[in-house]
């Protein structure tokens, strides 16, 4: 019988998923659901065109079936924080494992069991392609809280502290399409190669689920009535150009709460750090998400 949050201990190796080959439909399939239409991820002669013997299989979609199994192993639980690392490319048609084990296990003031796990998964010649590591927690019984509990917000999203870092490649069919999709006009001559100024978007890995922290405000236990983004800011030091290798280094600066006129607002600042192959600073991002709460509601308060 697997054991669950409740009973796994620190050291439990969770029972290997696979081997399993990945398809080319589970790539198309994937493309669709995520609009990562990159060819070389399902195009035998775009992959080979890029110096692979196969199309590559999508780096997000392996963070999913990790993520995923988790909630296999452990059961209904929440998952707070989420981070993963791509260290080699898979293949369609290779056979992959993916796999992990408890790290630590805590216990919150709030009766929460906190598990936090390492996972991985490996290819057949046995190499680690991808390292994850994320918590996993459950309720474990404790009575509700009737206030929004920032320091437990704080340390979910490691504030101040380095939650990830990822490295992207800025490939040029990429940068034409986030053009069209934005209504803009491709640049001709020698301005061909730069991206538009918006487009540090697409390297922001919260928005491309490369990393998740969200996961706990998300659950927090209270009616949420509204939320988005609060702002969006970002500091160029040179314009992002196509065939850019950069490592987005993501931390969150800023977690505060407001009195606003429908509920209370709980607002997250998030910073990334773009720098170039030579450790160059390209740009500095910011941006606030904010979410109301109706404390009233889950403090008993009728009008």
């Amino acid at each position: 019988m697997m054991p669950d949050i409740k009973t796994v201990d620190v050291g439990f190796r969770f029972p290997d998923h696979g081997p399993i080959a990945v398809q080319l439909e589970d790539m198309v399939r994937w493309a669709a659901a995520s609009g990562d239409y990159t060819a070389f991820h399902f195009d035998q002669d775009e992959a080979e065109a890029r110096g692979f013997p196969a199309p590559v299989v999508h780096g997000p979609w392996k963070a999913a079936v990790l993520r995923s199994l988790v909630e296999s192993w452990l059961g209904a639980v929440n998952i707070p924080e989420f981070s993963v690392r791509y260290l080699a490319p898979d293949f369609v048609g290779d056979a992959m494992v993916f796999g992990g084990e408890v790290a630590a296990i805590e216990a919150s003031r709030h009766g929460r069991r906190i598990v936090r796990c390492d996972l991985w998964a490996t290819r057949s010649d046995g190499v680690k392609t991808v390292t994850a590591t994320c918590v996993a927690t459950t309720d474990d019984g404790a009575e509700a809280a009737t206030d929004l509990p920032l320091q437990r917000v704080m340390d979910s999203v490691r504030l101040g502290e380095p939650a990830g870092t990822f490295v992207y490649r800025i490939d040029g069919n990429d940068v034409d399409r986030f053009v069209d999709a934005i209504g803009g006009q491709r640049r001709t001559g020698p301005e061909a190669d730069i991206a538009p100024a918006t487009f540090y978007a697409a390297l922001d890995p919260v928005e491309r689920r490369d990393l998740d922290l969200d996961g706990f405000v998300q659950n927090l236990p209270f009616p949420k009535i509204g939320g988005g983004n609060a702002f969006n800011e970002v500091e160029y030091q040179r314009p992002l150009r196509k065939g850019d290798v950069i490592t987005v280094t993501t931390r969150y600066t800023e977690v505060y709460e407001k009195e606003g006129s429908t509920g209370t607002l709980l607002f997250r600042v998030r910073e990334n750090e773009l720098r170039d192959a030579d450790g160059e600073l390209v740009a500095t991002t910011r941006c606030g998400h904010v979410l109301a709460f109706d404390m009233a509601i889950a403090r008993g308060v009728t009008s």
